[in-house]
């Protein structure tokens, strides 16, 4: 997939929409794969700094999540 994207001043607001969709879901597949990582290497009996760093990862990616859908539901409403 070929990730790039007009700057937002040069989208649409259809466009802009379909940019939240898709990324929200590319980064819903990044943490899915990230989590599936983390419990076979759990199931392993490993744990590392890079174990740890992933784990952070993930609670920073679930706060992105969160920011697109206040920042789209802003864009709905008019922001």
């Amino acid at each position: 997939m070929d990730y790039s994207r007009k700057p937002f001043t040069d989208m649409s607001v259809d466009e802009i929409h379909v940019w939240f969709q898709q990324t929200r879901e590319l980064l819903q597949q990044k943490m899915q794969r990230e989590q599936a990582y983390l419990g076979r290497r759990a199931a392993q009996g490993i744990r590392t700094s890079t174990d740890e760093a992933y784990e952070n990862d993930l609670l920073l990616e679930a706060d992105l999540l969160t920011l697109l859908d206040e920042l789209e539901q802003s864009l709905s409403s008019g922001f």
